[in-house]
């Protein structure tokens, strides 16, 4: 999962740099990336002990 947040940010930034911050590509790839950051997070709150 770690490989491809990394993955969807690189292209995040990519998109950035040619077509800027507010192009219609450049924020559905930002969506994508929030729904994988929130998977991950979910997951992670799922993996830890609660106390």
């Amino acid at each position: 999962m770690k490989s491809r947040i990394e993955m969807e940010r690189q292209l995040l930034n990519e998109l950035v740099e040619n077509y800027g911050i507010n192009d219609p590509r450049t924020l559905m790839k930002s969506q994508e990336l929030d729904i994988v950051l929130n998977q991950y997070n979910e997951l992670i709150k799922k993996e830890k002990p609660t106390a």
